[in-house]
């Protein structure tokens, strides 16, 4: 078991342990046990929205610029704005989760108890933004003009992956999270692809490797978020192991979303989060499927088989489990 907070009571951090909560009920159990938190009055939540709407309007206006006078302003022009514009974003958003001292570990102790103030929402969605704007940057200084053979984004994903497991590192988020794992699957598949020229058939075994990698690091607590990373691993390990030799005999594919699924299958042995049941039996049923219609060429009877199998299976564990309830009881 991970860090659990430190208010938590002992017979919570126990019920933790035997896996009949898991860390993120904790974390909602024990905050709702804290000092309730008087609603937000109007002229909060106006201020809240406000500064919302400035970022979005912060963002548009980037944009706006850039598409007016991209033609015209030089390399290193465009390398400035950007940096300009994320410099400004990390400082806003270091001042507005409240000065680095809240950031780092401190956040990681304090988000599993407390949970995310308008503030520490406001300061990830502008360390997002600057992550951003970091891979911008890139995308300006390796633009090389050369149409044939374009691999600017693949170093601007690379840019952006690091900026955003930065702000994440300092604040996590949601967001950061899911903007980690957007520039990662982008900058894994480019690097094969694109740099190193690597079959395009194999370039789903990178990010078959990195989706394991999510699984694991949000296991090892390495991630705040444990349920959003294993979604975001199960998804990237699956399509990465679908996309392996796609257009040979899919033989391989239905075999890796088949190992997709038992690493699944172990890892919820060992930690009983609804995601990787779920991740772990759509994995399954994908690869059952494919592996039918390849074997048989679609035949009625052999999808009857597992049809059959799949009930007698159902039916044991669904018996096992109510036979092991009442022996509790």
């Amino acid at each position: 078991m991970g860090q659990a907070p430190e208010r938590a009571p002992a017979a919570l951090v126990d019920l933790v342990r035997r896996g009949v909560l898991d860390e993120s009920q904790l974390g909602a159990v024990v905050t709702a046990l804290a000092e309730e938190t008087p609603r937000p009055t109007p002229a909060r939540l106006l201020a809240e929205i406000a500064a919302y709407a400035g970022a979005g309007l912060l963002l548009s206006g980037l944009v706006l610029i850039l598409a007016e006078s991209w033609d015209d302003m030089a390399k290193v022009g465009r390398f400035v704005l950007f940096v300009l514009v994320a410099l400004g974003l990390t400082v806003a958003g270091v001042a507005t989760a409240g000065g680095r001292s809240v950031l780092f570990r401190a956040a990681w102790r304090r988000l599993p108890v407390a949970g995310h103030t308008a503030r520490t929402r406001l300061a990830a969605v502008l360390f997002a933004l600057a992550a951003v704007s970091i891979a911008g940057a890139a995308s300006a200084v390796f633009d090389d003009g050369d149409s044939t053979r374009d691999v600017t984004w693949v170093y601007a994903a690379a840019a952006g992956l690091v900026a955003a497991a930065a702000g994440y590192a300092a604040l996590p988020s949601l967001l950061g999270l899911l903007l980690c794992a957007g520039f990662g699957a982008a900058a894994v598949s480019g690097l094969l692809d694109e740099v190193l020229g690597i079959d395009d058939d194999l370039t789903g075994l990178g990010v078959l490797v990195l989706g394991l990698g999510w699984l694991g690091l949000s296991r090892l607590r390495v991630v705040l978020e444990v349920w959003s990373g294993y979604v975001v691993g199960v998804g990237l390990a699956v399509v990465g192991a679908q996309t392996v030799d796609m257009f040979g005999e899919m033989r391989l594919a239905y075999v890796l979303t088949a190992v997709v699924s038992a690493v699944c299958f172990a890892l919820y042995a060992t930690d009983r989060s609804w995601v990787l049941s779920l991740g772990g039996a759509a994995a399954l049923t994908l690869a059952a499927v494919e592996a039918v219609a390849d074997w048989t060429g679609e035949s009625a009877g052999a999808s009857g088989a597992i049809l059959v199998v799949g009930a007698v299976v159902l039916g044991i564990g669904s018996y096992l489990l109510t036979r092991s309830a009442k022996n509790a009881v």
